[in-house]
């Protein structure tokens, strides 16, 4: 009889596999994960920072776990429960496309550059992020877990009012997800800030049946340590200036590879084609089409070589101005056309940072704080949204030119 198996972890020593999820972690849409970088272009700014979507999905698996135990614990979900919420945070990655993240936001560019080719890639459904769709297709006809599609589809899609719980564990504020990443990446980004004690904050945190996270007052600080640590995670390594403009560049890529069908719309709905969209594919592509006219020869530059753009980057009231300005739809328009004329020769990042507090209680005496419908800044330190904005450029003239058009005076 199988015992399942214990995979060497950098972050939490072993991370235990159970018999029965050894076929989801051996199948080849799983497997793919091994070559999808957690972040993006960040192995260009931090160096070790190559670590894939597969063992971060082991983590957030140990770690729902680890939450999910407790609320056994308590009463709140029994064996089977605990079982199906495990796989589903093993899984709750299996639909990201090329370097993750970075590929939902070529997205963006592409509904500009052409919009009947956005509709055809992404089809009707808006409500939830790509590779959620994605992946509850590929769970569905590749993988053939039917349970878990309908399971991730209520979670990420339908976003079911009764699953609270469930959502506590797998996609809220501080998630099985979220616990894991801000620890690996902060140890594979070679960096302090993601740094919390795990063990510490499953003893504080309880999750409550409507899926709210309420601490005790021995546990205020391990909040507030948490939410600092995921605020300054965002602010000096996810959203590091040239790491942003890296990941715009490979984005506006990303959206001319859909165009020109180099990524097939029908890849990310054919199994087998799916199982070949990787880093390495979009790289390669790169590569062949490097002598090519227009903008794949300057990108193979940027991307391949580390060829940097010129950056200056707006802050405070001036990030502020700006930010409101896009949010009016002719402007954001005119913009994205502005970019997609100079064929990306210039990119504009915008990097917010903000510290979510949702769903998150503190008890205190007798009773409960709900720190997002009061002053939360009150009962833990909450700074204020911190937004920065970053235009790369290759000459001055194209920069000169967006000042005129863009930067109010």
């Amino acid at each position: 009889m199988s015992v399942g198996k214990h995979i060497r972890d950098p972050i939490y020593g072993y991370v235990k596999v159970e018999a029965s999820d050894l076929n989801l972690v051996d199948s080849p849409l799983f497997q793919r994960l091994r070559y999808i970088r957690q972040n993006g272009l960040a192995y260009l700014v931090f160096p070790s920072a190559t670590h894939s979507r597969f063992e971060h999905s082991l983590g957030a698996h140990h770690v729902a776990k680890l939450m999910l135990e407790k609320l056994r614990k308590n009463g709140f979900v029994n064996d089977d429960q605990l079982n199906e919420i495990s796989r589903l945070a093993l899984v709750h990655d299996i639909g990201h496309l090329p370097f993750s993240h970075t590929f939902e936001h070529s997205l963006k560019f592409l509904q500009y550059i052409d919009e009947r080719m956005y509709r055809d890639f992404i089809g009707n459904q808006v409500n939830a992020k790509f590779h959620e769709l994605i992946g509850v297709n590929v769970l569905r006809n590749c993988v053939g877990e039917e349970g878990l599609a309908k399971l991730m589809e209520e979670i990420y899609v339908k976003k079911e009012a009764s699953k609270q719980l469930v959502k506590a564990v797998i996609s809220s504020t501080l998630d099985a997800d979220r616990l894991d990443y801000l620890q690996r990446d902060s140890y594979y980004f070679g960096v302090k800030y993601g740094e919390i004690s795990l063990d510490r904050i499953i003893e504080v945190m309880e999750i409550d049946r409507n899926g709210n996270y309420v601490f005790r007052t021995k546990g205020r600080d391990d909040l507030e340590h948490l939410l600092m640590a995921r605020y300054h995670m965002y602010s000096a390594v996810y959203n590091h200036p040239v790491k942003g403009i890296f990941d715009t560049a490979l984005a506006y890529t990303l959206a001319n590879m859909i165009e020109d069908q180099t990524i097939p719309v029908e890849g990310v709905k054919d199994c087998e084609k799916f199982f070949n969209l990787t880093d390495d594919y979009v790289l390669s592509k790169l590569r062949e089409k490097k002598d090519q006219d227009g903008i794949y020869k300057n990108f193979y530059d940027i991307l391949l070589k580390r060829k940097k753009y010129k950056k200056f980057i707006l802050e405070d009231t001036h990030a502020d101005t700006f930010a409101s300005t896009m949010e009016n739809k002719e402007e954001e328009e005119k913009l994205y056309n502005f970019i997609i004329t100079l064929k990306g020769n210039l990119l504009v990042y915008i990097a917010d940072v903000d510290m979510p507090i949702d769903k998150v209680k503190l008890s205190i005496g007798n009773g409960e704080i709900n720190l997002s419908n009061t002053n939360a800044s009150k009962y833990v330190n909450v700074p204020s949204l911190r937004r920065r904005i970053i235009i790369g450029y290759t000459k001055d003239d194209y920069f000169n030119d967006f000042e005129k058009k863009f930067l109010k005076k």
